[in-house]
């Protein structure tokens, strides 16, 4: 054990701060008794500590305490007045919770009837640290443990992540980490499980991408009717419909099936005094023809189609429906999109791209392709789609239909 504690309203160099979280938390609570799920996290914060513990004995390490603990992980602090000593106890504790413990904690759990599965995120960071006595460690303002906190947060799960003031002066642990990017200012360096080189580096393009990236929600393929329905219930003043033939958008809007999800929520929008404007392509253009010819189906019929259940739509709803508007370019549009006031500060669009041709496996139906939800927090990636729905709009000798 420590020999030493921190000292009330005392400033210490060279701190190190171990980070340790269960990735997956909220999934082993969910599929466990609430006792079981307890003692589980229980077992981990004691397996931990006592790894912790026990390293700190070794090297004599002078102060070792555990700061933080919130069911599903916390922080460690770490300081000795010979540097180096601190640094032993955090880099070798961290490698060992992820490349022995961890494992042994599996087989724990597993024994214990825990069900789930089990995978921690580690991050290690060092800076000075004003202590504000026993039982007040909570209450310790810090840019350092901040940045610790957001580095274990960004960090792949099963890795053990260092910032590049750790590694600087890693000495012979710094083989153990490849640099793999950047988090807040600082560089980051990591440790896989398996130590295999490349393997860190994939674990954080994977789980962070590559820079300059933005946020992107990711569907395999076109959202539900039900989903679809959720984006326009939140909708206020606009929504665009843009696509080839918008032959699911137009049989939702007409179908007899109950409950009607799609049609409730357009009709709630426009009672609300919205506008939904709809876009298709000219059923006797070149695009059209085109689209006919790569996918083997008579686009120009489905487009019809559309057209006729749109108007049945209008039609049978009258005054309520006057805010539908639908228009036709001879423009191919490249995507699909369904964007909901993307002009204001919140909006919301989903969209996919369109790909031509066939695979080996056959026609690739455009309901099939990855879908892609993004709103202004996704940058220059929502200004780029929102400018395209905008040219669609405009371009393409596009004329009002309905």
């Amino acid at each position: 054990m420590p020999s030493e504690q921190f000292q009330s309203d005392r400033t210490y160099d060279h701190v190190y701060l171990l980070f340790i979280d269960t990735a997956g938390y909220s999934s082993i609570v969910l599929a466990n008794p609430r006792d079981r799920a307890a003692r589980a996290f229980d077992l981990l914060r004691d397996r931990i500590g006592a790894r912790v513990d026990q390293l700190a004995a070794t090297h004599r390490c002078a102060r070792g305490e555990l700061w933080s603990w919130r069911g599903d992980g916390g922080f460690f602090a770490l300081h000795d007045d010979h540097e180096s000593v601190a640094r032993d106890v955090a880099l070798e504790a961290a490698r060992a919770v992820l490349t022995l413990d961890l494992r042994h904690l599996r087989d724990e759990f597993a024994r214990a009837g825990v069900a789930g599965d089990l995978h921690l995120r580690i991050a290690v960071h060092k800076g000075t640290i004003r202590h504000t006595g026993p039982g007040r460690t909570g209450a310790i303002h810090s840019p350092d443990i901040n940045l610790a906190a957001h580095l274990e947060k960004a960090t792949p799960r099963d890795c053990v992540a260092v910032s590049e003031d750790v590694h600087r002066t890693a000495g012979p642990y710094a083989a153990l980490f490849e640099e793999v990017g950047g988090h807040e200012g600082k560089r980051v360096f990591l440790m896989a499980a398996d130590g295999a080189p490349g393997t860190a580096r994939r674990a954080w393009l994977a789980a962070r991408g590559l820079s300059d990236g933005a946020a992107v929600h990711t569907y395999p393929e076109r959202p539900s009717s039900v989903e679809k329905a959720r984006m326009l219930d939140a909708a206020t003043g606009e929504v665009l419909d843009m696509g080839t033939a918008l032959r699911a958008s137009s049989r939702r809007l007409v179908t007899t099936e109950r409950p009607a999800h799609y049609r409730d929520a357009v009709l709630g929008f426009l009672r609300r005094g919205g506008v939904y404007r709809c876009f298709l392509l000219d059923p006797v253009s070149d695009a059209a023809a085109t689209l006919a010819r790569q996918h083997q189906e008579d686009m120009s019929r489905k487009i019809k189609d559309s057209l006729e259940r749109l108007g049945r739509f209008k039609e049978r709803y009258g005054t309520e429906a006057d805010g539908l508007e639908v228009y036709q370019t001879d423009a191919f549009p490249g995507f699909s999109a369904l964007a909901v006031d993307p002009r204001e500060p919140d909006g919301l669009i989903l969209y996919s791209s369109y790909l031509l041709g066939t695979s080996r496996y056959g026609v690739i139906e455009r309901g099939d392709m990855p879908h892609y939800l993004i709103s202004p927090g996704a940058g220059r990636v929502y200004e780029r789609i929102r400018a395209l729905t905008q040219a669609r709009a405009r371009t393409g000798n596009v004329q009002r239909v309905l």
